[in-house]
């Protein structure tokens, strides 16, 4: 006899339905209906087909006839396993867009002292679309001697940077022509090259999760929840089907902690396990790789001529995740007469220890000298770098070591005249938080030049809680020897800040120079609000005696004014009896749908918020609302996040009833340094309102069917009816609970179209 059941697996109900055959006490089960429990891989070769569950390894097999349902329980480790991740982190790639358009960012400034005025205009332009974003920054400058502007002053632009830049998210990686800044890193020196650079860009994937992160991994009997712990904080809760499982993707963690994990099954069972755990964002997940490929002319003497470039370099390193505790690294560097390489790594010391990172890097530079005067150097140099890093809570540990030889060059030092790079450095850093006792810093420093005395100072640190949100800082430099003027001597601050909520913060402080002049502070301050608004500055410090690099009596004060459309500055500052004036204007002027808006500056990417010419509509930007649409329906949203799929609405509460609204809400991310069109289309309709009654003048009851044109809409109380769109209806009918149907004749006149505040009563005539 074959049964339908509906199989149970280790207490789990799968929610299928599946041919059982009954031969007497045996229960034989197909190997299709096997595969389909996910039981396939299981089935021995030459197994009858129907077969056995319990002749092939399952624990125990019953049939309920009440419930129609058949119990199998199987050994957990048959089961699929589950791979359980945060919710918040189950994201995929948002494509990022760009629409055709372009904008200029600027910051003007303007300064007069007694005898000198200057102007300065510093702007970026940038044009942007599918095919990327084209930028270009410089600053026009001219000054005047006399206090006052002059006709005929020497006006002067210099151009900065000039780059054509485009990402693709599928392959993940930027191309960039022009002017680029190398990729180094953490061993190696950042060149200004005019050429082209291809690279790894894991910032436009920001779902990608490149660094190993720690997996928990269990074995469920029965259905279970896990709930996962971490520091004692619980990060994840989910049910869990019988079988393995693991939990993975398990971000917001960084340094050393402790994960727990805490399963408790049906009968209430609990038991937990513990693991440490390290994670490093520095560290690349196994088979993960990253590279930088640059080639193009030295740029020289950046910020002082504008067409300045020197010899063709090339500059590439590449990364790649070994294992979980192993990244590799390499990098080599080319020019005429230069060629350098270099291995690195990053290791995981285990669960507890950091992380430790090694390199080492081999230059050769053939027939060269430093200058004239100066004997040959070596051809060959070499460099040896080891640091290590340690995060643990409130726990900060860094240091890193540099031993170079005399020889030893890259391309930061080719020109000119290779200026060579310090033959030693040590740079360690600890920092400790403390409850009650605030944060503690403590530094060392040690730098032994190529040429000239090594130079060495300790610094130490601390901020502490007072009272309320009011703090103390105090921090010390000591300079241990091999700096002439500084030998031995020491410098320090001690300052006070007091917060007064929204009214601002006030400070009053104290520092110590290493010749051992002093300096005392005053000031007072307040921020403008993000949305805007008035913030203020004012500060005024006293020289003490044997300071030699500060006016006796010195002061500045500011005040800034933002809004939608630009921010405002102005102010004074130097000594009592000789101040500089100044005023500065921010903002940018973005070009889109054939228009022209005015707003903040833009310094990664805009969205235009497009309400097809209906003005004064709120916008509402990741649930803050950032203004409403202007006269033409439009409105500059100037703070996007480049790839973060942002949330951005419309309110149309404050619609007028003959508007509809299609779209309300978008969720989209745009490409680095471009904006992007946002349509929420609005359209003009014939809405009515009506008050549909019967033939007795009683109301429709609540719920009732109307057959609006081609559209279906309900009556609700009190036979009030809403008509989205009255255009090409000329009879509603309803449908009545008796079966029968009334229509109702009407016209969509302005009378009508605008009667959603007083209903328009109609008379539903049932058919003859």
């Amino acid at each position: 006899m074959t049964l339908y059941l509906a199989p149970v697996l280790n207490g789990h109900d799968t929610g299928l339905v599946i041919p059982v055959t009954m031969q007497k006490a045996r229960y034989l089960i197909s190997h299709a209906a096997l595969r389909r429990l996910g039981l396939g891989d299981h089935i021995p070769q030459h197994t009858p087909d129907p077969t056995d569950p319990l002749k092939i390894g399952a624990l125990a097999v019953r049939y309920e006839p009440a419930t129609q349902r058949l119990i199998l329980d199987v050994p957990p480790q048959w089961l699929p396993r589950q791979i359980l991740t945060r919710k918040d982190q189950q994201r995929r790639e948002a494509k990022a867009r760009a629409s055709l358009g372009a904008i200029i960012n600027y910051d003007a400034y303007v300064s007069q002292a007694a005898h000198l005025s200057s102007f300065s205009l510093w702007s970026e332009q940038r044009v942007f679309g599918h095919f990327g974003t084209l930028s270009n920054t410089g600053v026009t400058q001219f000054g005047a001697s006399g206090g006052f502007f002059r006709a005929g002053n020497d006006v002067t632009y210099r151009r900065y940077d000039t780059t054509w830049s485009y990402s693709d998210q599928t392959h993940v990686l930027t191309a960039q022509a022009g002017d680029i800044l190398t990729k180094a890193l953490a061993w190696s020196n950042t060149m200004r090259l005019g050429g082209l650079q291809i690279s790894r860009n894991f910032a436009v994937r920001p779902d990608i999760i490149t660094y190993p992160l720690p997996q928990f991994s269990g074995q469920a009997s029965v259905p279970t929840s896990v709930d996962l712990l971490i520091n004692g904080v619980q990060t994840m809760h989910n049910n869990v089907q019988p079988g393995p499982y693991s939990l993975t993707n398990i971000p917001y963690i960084n340094g050393a902690g402790e994960a727990t994990v805490v399963t408790t099954d049906a009968l209430g069972r609990k038991t937990e396990s513990s693991v440490p755990f390290y994670v490093a964002s520095t560290l690349l997940r196994p088979g993960f790789s990253d590279y930088t490929v640059s080639l193009g002319a030295q740029r020289k003497r950046y910020g002082l001529r504008d067409m300045d470039y020197g010899p063709l370099n090339l500059d590439a390193s590449y990364r790649r995740g070994i294992l979980s505790d192993l990244t590799l690294e390499s990098h080599i560097e080319g020019a005429p007469h230069l060629a350098l390489g270099g291995l690195g790594l990053l290791a995981r010391l285990g669960p507890r220890f950091g992380v430790l990172n090694l390199a080492a890097s081999l230059s050769h530079r053939p027939g060269h000298t430093d200058t004239p005067d100066t004997e040959r150097l070596p051809e060959e140099g070499h460099q040896f770098v080891a640091g290590y890093q340690y995060t643990q809570g409130h726990i900060t540990i860094s240091a890193q070591k540099i031993w170079r030889s005399q020889g030893f060059a890259d391309l930061s030092t080719y020109e000119p005249d290779f200026t060579r790079l310090p033959r030693k450095s040590l740079q360690a850093n600890a920092s400790l938080l403390l409850p009650h006792f605030g944060s503690f810093s403590v530094g060392y420093f040690d730098v032994t030049p190529s040429t000239g005395a090594r130079t060495r100072f300790a610094t130490l640190g601390d901020t502490l809680p007072l009272w309320r949100s009011v703090s103390l800082s105090l921090m010390a430099n000591r300079y241990l020897g091999g700096h002439d003027a500084h030998e031995g001597g020491w410098a320090g601050y001690a300052q006070i800040v007091i917060p007064f909520g929204n009214y601002g913060t006030a400070s009053a402080g104290w520092s110590r120079q290493p010749g051992g002049g002093s300096i005392a502070q005053l000031s007072a301050s307040r921020s403008v609000s993000p949305g805007g608004g008035i913030g203020w500055n004012a500060n005024y410090q006293h020289a003490g005696p044997g300071n030699q690099t500060s006016a006796p009596g010195s002061m500045q004060a500011s005040l800034t004014w933002r809004n939608r459309v630009t921010q405002l500055q102005g102010g004074l500052y130097g000594p009592l009896n000789d101040t500089t004036r100044w005023a500065e204007a921010q903002g940018s002027l973005a070009v889109m749908d054939h228009a022209v808006f005015a707003g903040n500056r833009v310094s990664d990417a805009f969205a235009v918020i497009s309400t097809d010419g209906v003005p004064n509509i709120p916008v509402r930007y990741e649930n803050q609302v950032v203004g409403r649409t202007d006269k033409d329906g439009h409105l500059l949203v100037p703070y996007a996040i480049s790839y973060y799929p942002a949330k951005y609405e419309i309110d149309t509460l404050s619609l007028s009833p003959d508007l509809q609204a299609r779209q309300v809400e978008q969720r989209v991310a745009i490409q680095y340094g471009s904006g992007y069109l946002m349509h929420f289309p609005v359209r003009h309709t014939s809405a009515a309102l009506f008050r549909l009654n019967d033939g007795k003048g009683t109301p429709l009851p609540v719920g009732t069917r109307v057959k609006a044109g081609h559209d279906m809409i309900y009556v609700g109380w009190g036979g009030l009816t809403y008509v989205p769109d009255l255009t090409g209806v000329d009879r509603l009918t309803a449908f009545l609970a008796s079966g029968k149907t009334c229509a109702v004749k009407i016209s969509p006149s302005p009378t009508v179209t605008k009667g959603m505040r007083r209903p328009t009563p109609l008379f539903c005539r049932q058919k003859s």
